[in-house]
This record gives C-alpha cells, sequence and structure tokens, in this order.
C-alpha cells in the first residue's frame, strides 16, 4: 500500500499549528482526502510482489494499449502516406532520439532512487531540465540546415524546427512523472500513457487523410509529449518553487551524469546503424531497417519498460537485504525471458506474416531484415535488467563505463558489416544486410561477458542469471521447431492463414507446457496472477 502523509506547506518546512483558546496546539489531525506528499519515501518491502504486480499490470496495460495503436496506426498510415515519407522520420528519429536523452541527464532517475527528497532539491532538478530542454529545442531547430545538407534532403529544414517543440513539452513534465514513479502511482502514470497515445494517433490520421503527408508524422511525434505533460500537471498538482543553492542536488547531479554517460553512448551505438544506412543506402533501404527494428523493439519495449518502473524502485529499497535483492532480482529476469523469448522467436517465425498484415505487400522486404535483426532485439531486451541492477544498488560509474565499452563493439561492427558486406544493393555505398547482421553478432559475442562484468561484486552470480534465462529459451526449442514444420506444410505460401493459426497455436501451447509443468513454473505464474485478482 502507498504511504499517505498530508501536509499544507512543502515537506522541508514544518506543519502550521493551530491555536487553541489564545495557546498553540500541535499540528491538525491529518485529512485523508487532502492530497498525499509526493516527497514521501514509500516502504515497499511489505507486500513487495503486490507493489510490484499491481504497478507492472498498470504499466502493462499502458504499454499494451500504446503498443497496439502504434502498431495499428503504422499499419493504417503505411497504407496513406509513401515510404520515403517514413524515411524522412527515420532519418530525424536518429537526433531527435539522441537529443532527447539531454532533457533528463539522468535526473529522474536521481529522484526514483535516492532515499529521501524535499521539495527545494526536485524544484531545481525540475529547472534544470527545463532550460536542458529548451536548450535542446533551439539547438535541434538551429542544426536543421547542417542535417539537411548531410542526409542531402532539403525537407528537413522545414520538418525539423516544428519537431524541436517536443523536447520544450517533454522537458516540463520529467519531474512530476519521476515523482509519480517514485511513489508507485502507476494507475496515473498509465492513463498518461494510454492518453498521449491516443492524441498522437488521433492527430496523425487525420493529417494524414487530409493529405499532408510526413507532416501527419510529425504530428505523431509532436502530440504526444504536449498532451502528457498536460496529464502530469494535472494528477500531481505539484508546483516547483524558484532554483535554489546548497540543497543536496550535488550528488543527485553526479548520480544523473553517469546515468546519462550510458544512455548517450549506449543510444549513439544502436543509432549508428540507422546513420550509416540513411547516409549511404537512402531513404528507402532506411525505412525497412527502421520498420523492422521498430517492431522487434516495440514488445520488448512494452516487457522491460514496466517491469522496470517497477523494479528500479523496489530494488532500491532492497539494497540492505541481498537475499530479497537477489530472489527479487532473478523472478523479474524469469518473468522477462519467459515473456521476451517467446515473443520475439514467434515474431521471427511468422516474420512474412506479420509483415503482409502489419504493413502491406510493398513492404515484403522488411521481413529478411526483420529475421536478421531478431538475435539482437532479443540479447538487448534480456540484457536490460543489467542496468536496473547497478541504478538500483547506486554503482553508475561502472554502469556508464560498461556503455562506453559495449557501444565501441556494436560501433565497430556496424562499421564492418556496412562497408566490408559483399552483399550491396547497385547504386548503394553501403550494405543494408551487412549492418544488420554485424550487430546481432556483435550482441551474441558481448552477452556473457556484459553480464558477467555487470554483476561481479552484486548479490547476484552469473550462473543464477543464466539458469533463469535457459529456463524459457529451452522451452521455446521445440515449440518453435513443431511451428516451423507446420508451416513447411504450406510449400511457401504466406498466407495459408489455416496453417498459419495452427502454427501459432502450436508454438504458443507447447511453450506453456513445457514452462509451466515441465520446468514447474505453475505456481510462480499462478502467484503473480493471483495479485490482479486481489483487491487492494
Amino acid at each position: 500500500m502507498q504511504a499517505e502523509l498530508v501536509i499544507e506547506k512543502p515537506p522541508d518546512e514544518p506543519l502550521p499549528l493551530r491555536r487553541i483558546g489564545g495557546e498553540q496546539a500541535g499540528p491538525k489531525r491529518p485529512n485523508k482526502k487532502r492530497r498525499r506528499n509526493p516527497f514521501a519515501t514509500i516502504d515497499v518491502s511489505k507486500d513487495l510482489r503486490k507493489n510490484s504486480v499491481r504497478g507492472a499490470s498498470y504499466m502493462s496495460m499502458a504499454r499494451i494499449g500504446g503498443l497496439v495503436l502504434r502498431i495499428g496506426s503504422t499499419g493504417v498510415l503505411a497504407r496513406m502516406i509513401s515510404q520515403s515519407d517514413f524515411g524522412l522520420m527515420g532519418m530525424t528519429a536518429v537526433f531527435t532520439n539522441f537529443l532527447a536523452i539531454f532533457m533528463d541527464v539522468g535526473l529522474s532517475q536521481a529522484t526514483i532512487q535516492r532515499k529521501d527528497i524535499n521539495h527545494r532539491q526536485i524544484s531545481t532538478l525540475f529547472w534544470i531540465n527545463v532550460a536542458l530542454s529548451l536548450l535542446i529545442a533551439v539547438v535541434f531547430a538551429g542544426s536543421a540546415p547542417l542535417i539537411a545538407m548531410f542526409y542531402k534532403t532539403p525537407m528537413l529544414v522545414t520538418i525539423i524546427p516544428v519537431l524541436a517543440l517536443s523536447f520544450l513539452f517533454g522537458g516540463l513534465g520529467l519531474q512530476h512523472s519521476a515523482l509519480l514513479t517514485r511513489n508507485m502511482r502507476y494507475s496515473l502514470l498509465a492513463v498518461s500513457e494510454i492518453g498521449s497515445s491516443i492524441a498522437g494517433v488521433a492527430v496523425a490520421i487525420f493529417m494524414a487523410r487530409a493529405g499532408m503527408g510526413y507532416w501527419s508524422l510529425v504530428g505523431l511525434a509532436l502530440a504526444p509529449p504536449v498532451v502528457k505533460t498536460i496529464i502530469m500537471w494535472l494528477s500531481l498538482r505539484w508546483v516547483p518553487s524558484p532554483p535554489s543553492r546548497n540543497n543536496g542536488v550535488r550528488s543527485m547531479l553526479k548520480f544523473g551524469g553517469d546515468v546519462l554517460g550510458f544512455n548517450i553512448v549506449n543510444y549513439f551505438s544502436r543509432q549508428a546503424g540507422s546513420l550509416l544506412i540513411g547516409r549511404y543506402c537512402g531513404a528507402n533501404p532506411l525505412a525497412l531497417y527502421d520498420r523492422a527494428y521498430s517492431l522487434l523493439l516495440m514488445p520488448i519495449g512494452q516487457i522491460n519498460g514496466p517491469l522496470g518502473a517497477v523494479s528500479i524502485p523496489a530494488l532500491s529499497r532492497l539494497q540492505n537485504e541481498p537475499e530479497r535483492f537477489g530472489r527479487y532480482y532473478l523472478n523479474a529476469i524469469l518473468l522477462i525471458c519467459s515473456l521476451s523469448i517467446p515473443v520475439i522467436a514467434g515474431l521471427t517465425l511468422f516474420s512474412e506474416q506479420v509483415v503482409l498484415l502489419w504493413l502491406g505487400e510493398k513492404w515484403m522486404n522488411t521481413a529478411e531484415i526483420f529475421r536478421l535483426l531478431a538475435p539482437a532485439a532479443l540479447i538487448g531486451g534480456i540484457s536490460n535488467p543489467a542496468g536496473w541492477l547497478l541504478i538500483a544498488l547506486g554503482d553508475t560509474k561502472r554502469y556508464r563505463t560498461m556503455g562506453v565499452v559495449n557501444s565501441l563493439i556494436i560501433v565497430a561492427a556496424f562499421i564492418l558489416g556496412a562497408f566490408f558486406w559483399p552483399d550491396r544493393e547497385p547504386g548503394q555505398d553501403g550494405s543494408l544486410k551487412g549492418v544488420a547482421i554485424a550487430y546481432s553478432a556483435a550482441m551474441i559475442l558481448n552477452f556473457i561477458p556484459y553480464w558477467a562484468w555487470s554483476l561481479k561484486g552484486t548479490p547476484v552470480k552469473l550462473g543464477q542469471v543464466l539458469r533463469t534465462m535457459l529456463i524459457p529459451t529451452v522451452s521455446c526449442i521445440p515449440a518453435g521447431a513443431a511451428a516451423w514444420w507446420i508451416l513447411s506444410l504450406a510449400h511457401g505460401r504466406i498466407d495459408a492463414w489455416g496453417l498459419v493459426i495452427a502454427a501459432g497455436l502450436a508454438f504458443s501451447i507447447i511453450y506453456a507446457v513445457i514452462l509451466l509443468f515441465g520446468f514447474k513454473k505453475l505456481s510462480f505464474f499462478r502467484n503473480i496472477a493471483g495479485e490482479f485478482r486481489k483487491k487492494g
């Protein structure tokens, strides 16, 4: 349950005293109907599973809803606008997603992880976020001619200044979102996620129907941060005060700086492939790569996002209880892998059918890139919890260093794949397939060293993590083999929907039977499901 504390002033100031008969009396008795203190530390050690499952359920529903909206809207927009329009947005996304990292500079994670915070500290962090967001918006808008020159695409000069507005609106809600996460008010976070997604989709489809082409994708990117920030402010009703000095923010800035360092190099390494493809292959190949990678990352994001939002605050409160910390962490990994591994395996098996239904026949070349990128997406998804561990333990220096080393490996692989892979399309200076293959190869080779480094000196051992991951992996092998055999009966016809449905059912049933009964994980998932049925 969430703790409630009633205040009349910011929490670092005393409560006012009442006067009774001319004499001072104690503070007024708290009224439960008044708004709760956004700076209170929530004790999650009691009812830990319930807090985690409830929080993850809210966030999962929001993410799944957002995923359905994005997949549906992309399918609709893919039939209303051209591939080159998607390619244009893919070019800008490399820069917008990178610059978005600097709006936060890790301060949201500092707010969530810190044991004790107060109004003055968070107000100062709020204004730092706003100042950075404004600076980033100005820099991005001003760099439009250079980006357009780099891609040799003049249209970007008019697109980029409009997209820059998303930074300004997004920065206004970062600390509100962090406070809601810290206090585990996941229902409000879920409302903001769904509401902003609906707004973006509605604006994009309206603009596409009006014949506005790539501007509909600009609307899809701009509307969500505006709506999300409005919902955050209305939900929390916290108004920051002017920034102040000597309030203990320095240590939070150092924590955030390490997280920022990891995010920068990690993002650059992931987007270097898109940058090379856009520059040396063109807009259409970039659109194929971007759609394939986005489809793979969407389900992984819906799984990792909610569990990460719940797990980091919970693990941060369990730092001094190594046994419970390790048990909670391994359970989180089991849950992530049990969902992520079959999802990516299934999407890979049915990649052609997924692309046909989602994007249409003109996008069928995406299916091959989809399969080549699947190992990279899967390993990236199931390795994400390594970062949760280090953030929760406050070891952000190692977190940052790991990001630098891992990024150098991935970027080197991208360069080798782009320029030295023999299979290139005529007239292109780089290889699209080479980038995808190199990315997956680098992630596979770096998997064990990355985890070994992450876990060194922590309450969790590498063998424990690998054994936990092995359970859903082994469960998937016979399920995938059965589905592949059924699909082979269609003799290459991707639209043999009867066999496709049969293969999907066989995959799901065999995987579930082996996982739940073969590995005896029925009680684990039954306990999790039981929390959904219990009343708060």
